[in-house]
């Protein structure tokens, strides 16, 4: 574990770089006792370095936090990667401690954590009267926060609807937002409008589009720390307000919004010598006379609603006078509009106009919001001219310190992809809301017909993240992934070092986002190993099946049970049975009706699969074989084993995950290898592999290894045939003293006799398949005599 411990702005920043495990953990304990100052009260840990965090990382992280919480203060993490991130998820620390996305972010919070600290005990309210209204401010402690800008604004500024394509964001349920989306993930996020959207706290209300009266809301429960936003357009703070206003007007006509305006800039001058001259603040407010920005008319009043309401919303203003010059472009466009009518820019201020909903004394906003949303009471979504007057009102306030621009996650292809389509653009977005460009690299996925990728990703400073793998599918599929993963891998798989961090739907259309425990770092390959198997020699294939076997699923296969299982019956159900029927009739006039069938190209009789399936397994169903049970993957095709150049192996892909019969995962590698991945191009390769088959069917005991015939052999025949005399090596080991292996036969037929309804094959492999699965029956059937 590297460890770099500076001061940044008075505060401890302890950047940390490797695995968090127990001797990382040791390490940073004995650093932290000669770096923390009695006076310090908080400090930060840059985790940005971090690949893995161990439960002993997190008993340090978390002492270190009580450490400081005695002292008042606390700790903040930064830049946490997907895996140690997910490991404070399972665990529950990340609802208890601070956790910031920036280094920037987490120092800047760690002076306010400071700062509260030396004004403790001196919060008395400062009050001011100016402009025809007094101000009372309670400052919290806080210095200042980014606002973030998503998107780019409606065309022209007019208000009301936004037209760019939309983007997942989320936003704080400690904050609020402004602009053109809704909450969730939307169906349509390609150039069609959006409606106008308010969040307070926890609580949301969007227009439809097209629709200017009907408010649609959504008041989250308190424990949520994030509302899931889809936006063309949102203005939102990052971080926790300044203070808190309470403003009472000297008249019952009330201020103008340009005087509360003018009052809150020069409140924030005062407190914050470095004041960029941008605020953002929530507010509920009473207001004798409200006027509205519309499409049409610069200022209007309501409409049908009474001049006098009470108004809930969210306002982005800024003093031109210290804008900084840099901030010109797409960021002034978005803070401000430019309307006809008003000589100057006008401030976004969005709120709901409520016709009758009296605000409780000191009432906050967002409860404000929340009780009115939840009364019914009728409520208008509009834009507020600033000559709208205000006789009394609470803000929080937050003072813009900095501006981060979010136009979007931007999609790279590295290579060919086939089958993409807008559902998966969305939700490739949706996994990566706080990233501004992801390069997906195709890696040969699994056989149902998913997308998968190496993922790389790239934050907003151009930081490149971890890899991740990207699987996107048809929804059923990846919920049948995540059920597995959720409710086998997670519960009884130990060290399982496959996380899925993401998970997303968009139509019918699904996707995860794997990560890995081991990767290297951000520049570390992934490739399938059906990959590594055709690129490298024999020898070093058998060494990448060893640690396949020896080590990760070693954890999956260490503890069989043996039990009375129905094998015919779990091997009963061939996939796309329908289809190989098809074939075998429209090939070779063959039908479920005779018991023995002819071969091609005169390799004699033998028994015919589909009378097997038909007649022979349906009499056998409820037999019971003496076999042992674990926990299999289900569908362990080469595909669906990941590695990198450090010989590091992964699984993905648990649809089919569970407790089931132990030996289905290597018949399901023996299938693929012999009948998926050995090309057949002529009738002479087909014949040499049915006399390989021959042999690999011959044996009567599960212990019975065949021996590879001397001489001659085609050099990718005898990769195969070598990988395949390892796996029954496999078999043997974990079945302990069960020699039958007929069990197996079965198994392999299960995995083989569906071959020849695959596109992905040629006619020749088909009709090896074929023979194959009659070898198999012909042994099963002389079995059950």
């Amino acid at each position: 574990m590297k460890c770099v411990a500076i001061r940044e702005r008075e505060v401890l920043v302890l950047s940390l770089e490797g695995r968090l495990d127990a001797q990382g953990a040791m390490e940073i304990e004995a650093l932290l006792k000669g770096l923390i100052l009695e006076s310090d009260n908080t400090m930060v840990f840059d985790m940005s370095g971090v690949t893995y965090m161990s439960s002993a990382g997190i008993r340090t992280i978390v002492a270190t936090e009580k450490r400081m919480k005695g002292k008042g203060g606390r700790i903040h993490l930064c830049g946490l990667q997907p895996y140690p991130l997910s490991v404070l998820d399972m665990t529950g620390f990340a609802k208890v401690l601070s956790i910031l996305p920036t280094r920037d972010d987490a120092v800047l919070a760690a002076g306010a954590t400071a700062a509260c600290d030396r004004v403790a005990g001196d919060h008395t309210p400062l009050r001011i009267r100016t402009r025809g209204a007094e101000f009372v401010v309670a400052f919290t402690g806080q210095n200042g926060t980014t606002l973030s800008i998503t998107g780019f604004p409606p065309n022209g500024g007019v208000p009301g609807r936004g037209g760019g394509s939309a983007i997942p964001v989320t936003v704080s349920t400690s904050a609020c937002s402004v602009g053109q989306g809704a909450p969730g993930l939307l169906a349509d996020t390609e150039g069609s409008p959006m409606g106008d959207l308010l969040t307070i706290g926890n609580a949301a209300a969007w227009l439809l589009p097209g629709d200017r009266d009907t408010v649609d809301y959504l008041v989250l429960e308190k424990k949520v720390a994030d509302i899931p936003i889809t936006a063309s357009f949102l203005l939102s703070p990052l971080g926790p307000p300044v203070a808190e206003v309470q403003v009472r007007s000297d008249t019952p006509e009330g201020i103008a919004l340009t005087d509360l305006f003018d009052s809150l800039h020069t409140i924030a001058k005062e407190a914050r010598p470095h004041y960029l001259g941008i605020l953002c603040f929530s507010f509920c407010a009473d207001s004798p006379d409200v006027r509205v920005l519309g499409p049409r008319t610069a200022d209007s009043s309501v409409g049908n609603f009474p001049s006098a309401a009470f108004l809930a919303g969210c306002a982005v203003v800024v003093d031109t006078a210290l804008f900084p010059p840099d901030f010109n472009g797409v960021i002034a466009d978005a803070l401000v509009r430019r309307m006809p009518g008003f000589p100057d820019t006008v401030p976004r201020v969005t709120a709901l106009v409520f016709s009758d909903l009296p605000a409780e004394e000191d009432a906050a906003p967002g409860s404000l919001l929340e009780r009115g949303l939840s009364s019914g009471a009728p409520a208008l979504l509009r834009h507020l001219s600033p000559r709208t007057r205000i006789s009394r009102a609470t803000l929080r306030l937050f003072v813009i310190s900095g501006v981060r621009l979010h136009t979007g996650t931007r999609i790279v292809f590295e290579g060919d992809v086939r089958g993409w389509n807008a559902d998966y653009e969305r939700i490739t977005k949706s996994v990566h809301i706080d990233c501004s460009e992801v390069h997906l690299h195709p890696i040969s996925g699994g056989y149902s017909g998913s997308l998968v990728f190496r993922d790389d990703a790239y934050d907003h400073t151009g930081r490149r993240e971890m890899p991740f793998v990207l699987k996107l599918d048809r929804w059923e599929n990846i919920q049948a992934e995540i059920e597995g993963y959720e409710g086998h891998v997670k519960r009884y798989i130990q060290n399982n070092a496959t996380q899925v961090i993401q998970k997303a739907r968009s139509g019918g259309y699904g996707g995860i986002l794997y990560t890995f425990v081991g990767i290297g770092g951000p520049q570390s390959r992934i490739f399938s190993l059906e990959e590594y198997y055709r690129t490298h020699p024999t020898d070093e294939v058998l060494a990448i099946f060893d640690i396949l076997f020896r080590k990760v699923l070693r954890s999956w296969y260490g503890q069989p049970r043996l039990r009375d299982l129905p094998l015919y019956r779990v091997y009963g159900d061939i996939f796309r049975y329908e289809d190989v029927c098809n074939w075998a009739e429209s090939r070779y006039g063959i039908t479920a009706a005779d018991e023995a069938i002819d071969l091609p190209y005169g390799l004699g009789k033998s028994a015919n699969p589909l009378y097997f399936m038909e007649h022979t397994l349906p009499e056998r169903r409820s037999q019971m074989w003496s076999v042992y049970e674990g926990s299999v993957h289900g569908d362990l095709n080469m595909r669906n084993v990941l590695m990198d150049d450090e010989r590091n192996l992964w699984l993905i892909d648990f649809a089919m995950t569970g407790h089931s019969h132990i030996l289905r995962d290597i018949a399901k590698l023996e299938s693929v290898l012999m009948c998926e991945m050995l090309p057949i191009e002529t009738e002479e390769r087909l014949r040499d592999l049915v006399a390989l088959e021959r042999l690999l069917l011959g044996p009567k005991r599960l212990g019975e290894i065949p021996e590879l015939p001397k001489g001659g052999t085609d050099p990718d025949i005898e990769k195969a045939f070598r990988v395949v005399q390892q796996l029954r090596r496999y078999a043997d080991t974990i079945t302990l003293l069960d020699e039958d292996i007929h069990q197996y036969y079965l198994a392999l037929l299960y995995y083989t006799l569906c071959v020849p309804a695959f596109v992905s094959v040629n006619e020749f492999m088909r009709e090896f398949a074929w023979i194959s699965s009659s070898f198999m029956c012909e042994s099963l059937m002389s079995h059950g005599e």
